[in-house]
């Protein structure tokens, strides 16, 4: 019996320098905040919508393909690290990967998908960043809970790699250029094959609590075909508070071949007949005090009709109203309902199609 004690005594202690070891090696020398949240989302669809737990655009108007959801894959989250000083990064992440499913099929599984992994050295005035992150657009979103943003409904977003330069002539004007990987998909040579990044640049202007950004980008996507398709896009971005607990913001667009931004409703074409379009959108945030706040939001993609092929999507409009109670202090409870109409050119003229979406979610950050 003092045999087998003395021989656990011996082994617990040949383990405690592996131990202390194993915890000093997993210790990082820098400051690293762990973030994020839970989230679960409830959908009902009354009519067939492309983009699943997304809201892409109408793709049905037949009441036998309504839909009915409930999602998890919302959640996400992320770390910040920092050295204190001038250097900086973060990675974050969510289960929303439906476009490169590790099985091959989209949507097979719920993938881990990398929202954001760069970092960033600072020098007086100058910031220098490179990895993936949202592109230069104005970051003006709409307050919808649906994680697509009203994409492909006047709100131009997305993430991509980038090197980037940032400088910060002061706290109300600020200038950015990037070179951009030019696609918005790993497995889309089109872009990448033009063998040259996608360029953008931004301005940032602040009046008083309003703040204006003018963004610009230009690109080629190129086949092996050898055809090829210029991006082009000019974006102005505002937030404007109007009152105390009142403000308006939104986007106004231009370009063509807008596929990388989530514009042209996501069609892209070469040559003469590259997609041109223009849109926008506007969100009235209401936030009284107290545990309630509101969102109104319209938005508009509307591409060219004359460059589209029959059965193209040529515009897309989204009007959307939710509550947002924030319940114990900690969960943010949202109830949103929204319309969208889809039109389509035919052979025989234009067609309209609407759905009803009604969306409950359920987020606690931490």
């Amino acid at each position: 019996m003092r045999k087998s004690v003395l021989s656990v005594i011996l082994t617990l202690a040949a383990l405690c320098p592996l131990t202390a070891a194993a915890q000093e090696s997993a210790t990082s020398k820098y400051k690293v905040n762990f973030y994020g949240h839970i989230k679960t989302d409830v959908t009902l669809d009354t009519h067939g919508m492309s983009g699943d737990d997304y809201s892409y655009y109408v793709a049905s108007d037949k009441d036998a393909e309504q839909d009915f959801r409930i999602s998890a894959r919302g959640t996400r989250f992320g770390f910040d690290v920092t050295d204190g000083d001038k250097v900086s990064a973060k990675i974050e992440t969510d289960f929303l990967g439906l476009s490169e499913s590790v099985g091959g099929t989209a949507g097979s599984t719920t993938d881990l998908r990398l929202r954001h992994a760069y970092l960033t050295l600072k020098a007086g005035k100058f910031e220098i960043l490179a990895g993936q992150t949202w592109h230069l657009t104005p970051l003006e979103f709409s307050g919808t809970n649906n994680e697509f943003a009203m994409g492909y409904s006047g709100v131009l977003w997305m993430r991509a790699p980038q090197l980037r330069a940032t400088y910060k002539h002061s706290d109300k004007l600020a200038f950015a250029a990037a070179a951009v990987r030019p696609t918005r998909k790993l497995t889309d040579a089109e872009g990448t094959a033009s063998g040259a990044p996608q360029m953008q640049a931004q301005a940032q202007l602040k009046l008083g609590k309003a703040k204006l950004t003018l963004m610009g980008a230009y690109g080629v996507w190129k086949k092996t075909t050898h055809e090829r398709g210029e991006v082009k896009l000019v974006d102005l971005g505002y937030n404007v508070p109007l009152l105390d607990g009142l403000t308006l913001n939104g986007q106004l667009w231009t370009g063509q071949n807008l596929y990388d931004f989530l514009g042209g409703i996501g069609q892209n074409q070469y040559g003469n007949a590259s997609v041109k379009a223009s849109g926008g959108f506007a969100n009235l945030n209401i936030k009284p005090a107290g545990r309630f706040s509101y969102n109104l939001a319209y938005g508009i993609d509307n591409p060219v009709n004359s460059k589209l092929a029959a059965a193209s999507k040529t515009r897309n409009v989204t009007a959307l109203a939710n509550v947002n109670w924030l319940c114990y202090d900690k969960v943010t409870v949202t109830f949103e309902a929204a319309k969208q109409v889809t039109e389509y050119k035919l052979t025989s003229g234009y067609e309209e199609i609407d759905n009803l979406h009604y969306q409950l979610s359920m987020k606690f950050p931490f």
